[in-house]
């Protein structure tokens, strides 16, 4: 038999170069570092600190939020709020997290969309 058999067909070639990687902001855990430190790291040699920042928020990997295991009437409770405020699910947790302090720009600056 054929030498075929025994191996396996390489479909990547071991010379080509590694994918990019995300920046490292997004790839160490927030537990250590604190949010002014992430913040630094995005707009760090930018010339506008905040179109820095917007840009690499709006350039950043996505990830899907969900909450599992909350009581149903909460969950009302949220969606009553959000129709009172006329936000949209991801809008109403901006709000919750400005609310909260942290420096988060408005849902048409984030828009993925203006990617560029």
């Amino acid at each position: 038999m054929g030498d075929y058999k025994t191996r396996k067909p390489k479909l990547i070639d071991l010379d080509t170069p590694k994918a990019k990687t995300a920046p490292e902001a997004a790839t160490e855990p927030t537990e250590r570092r604190s949010v002014e430190e992430i913040i630094s790291q995005l707009v760090q040699d930018r010339p506008s600190e905040y179109e820095a920042f917007v840009n690499a928020l709006r350039k950043a990997e996505r990830s899907n939020v969900s909450y599992s295991q909350v009581p149903i009437p909460i969950i009302e409770m949220m969606e009553a709020r959000q129709k009172e405020l006329g936000l949209q699910k991801k809008e109403y947790f901006y709000h919750l997290l400005r609310n909260d302090g942290l420096k988060i720009p408005s849902p048409k600056e984030l828009d993925a969309r203006n990617r560029g």
